[in-house]
């Protein structure tokens, strides 16, 4: 089976390639930062561009296209609307368009944000309301994929991980805040989501590949949290003091864009499909130490740079 992965140097790009490597002919895709997999055909292709998009899909005729690319910088899209519907809504709709003469199935990554965040435990029957530039082009990217594509998969759900690349996930955010000795991290004790590593993540997808699952669904942790508890149970889980992680609250912070406050999603649908649990946010920050012990963060960032490391 051949599968395209588009965005493969973001977070969870290269980890799906780092999980599909030697079980599918992988192609990764990127733009404008460069990057190599040993033993991946990659390819420079800006998702704005239809030409570039069609020359891509159809050279390749991927069974799969998973759709990973996206203008995810919250504040930005709020500052800059023309950047985030350009990539959001046009590469989306380029890539379906591009999928479905492919014949392929495509699977789009959302988002928990298309919600206002007023109640929780969204399910896939909940009506979406998104309250920012950001969450508004990803819902459009959902409605794109349902316009051109027959066979889709959409995702929503709110990842953290490993990065392959300099940026950081919320997870790693707060281990770089407690290795630089800050005593006092702040974290939101208002802001409650489901998250999910993006391993775990990268697993479920291959499993509703295989078992030819269609349509909308909500995947993340089984559980809810604080932003607040989430890195308190990082400390826990590295064996740091998670009293160094102080109560704050969003509605001090001037952001630029407004946040839902509770994303939290009901993931009952995936489960029962599957019949397969989600993890609990405990079970996912283990597994997100486990692979900083076994060597496998030290081999994704060296493949990231073509050079192999042997776990």
């Amino acid at each position: 089976m051949k599968v395209v992965i588009a965005g493969v140097s973001g977070l969870l790009g290269s980890n799906l390639v780092m999980t599909m490597r030697g079980k599918f002919d992988t192609v990764g895709t990127y733009n404008q930062n460069k990057i190599g997999f040993d033993g991946i055909c990659m390819e420079n292709m800006d998702i704005t561009s239809g030409e570039e998009v069609n020359s891509t899909i159809l050279s390749a005729m991927p069974d799969i296209l998973i759709h990973c690319a996206a203008e995810t910088r919250v504040d930005h899209c709020e500052e800059y609307p023309g950047d985030a519907f350009r990539v959001n809504v046009e590469g989306t709709s380029n890539l379906a368009l591009a999928s479905a003469k492919a014949g392929a199935k495509m699977i789009y990554i959302s988002t928990d944000s298309v919600f206002d965040g007023l109640k929780g435990n969204y399910s896939e029957k909940d009506e979406t309301n998104p309250v920012n530039v950001y969450a508004q082009t990803k819902l459009e990217g959902e409605k794109a994929v349902k316009k051109y594509c027959d066979n889709y998969l959409i995702l929503r759900t709110n990842i953290y991980g490993w990065n392959a690349r300099s940026k950081s996930s919320l997870a790693e955010w707060v281990l770089n805040r407690l290795k630089s000795g800050d005593r006092k991290i702040p974290g939101f004790g208002d802001v409650f989501f489901s998250p999910m590593l993006v391993n775990d993540l990268a697993h479920i997808i291959e499993k509703m590949i295989g078992a030819d699952l269609r349509g909308l669904f909500h995947v993340g942790a089984s559980d809810k949290c604080s932003k607040l508890d989430f890195a308190r149970m990082i400390c826990r889980v590295f064996d740091e003091n998670s009293r160094r992680v102080v109560p704050s609250n969003s509605d001090t912070i001037n952001f630029r864009a407004r946040r839902p406050k509770d994303t939290s999603l009901n993931v009952t649908k995936v489960t029962l499909e599957l019949e397969n649990a989600m993890p609990t946010v405990v079970e996912g920050l283990r597994h997100f130490r486990e692979l900083l012990d076994s060597g496998y963060v030290d081999q994704l960032k060296a493949i990231v740079m073509n050079q192999e490391v042997s776990l």
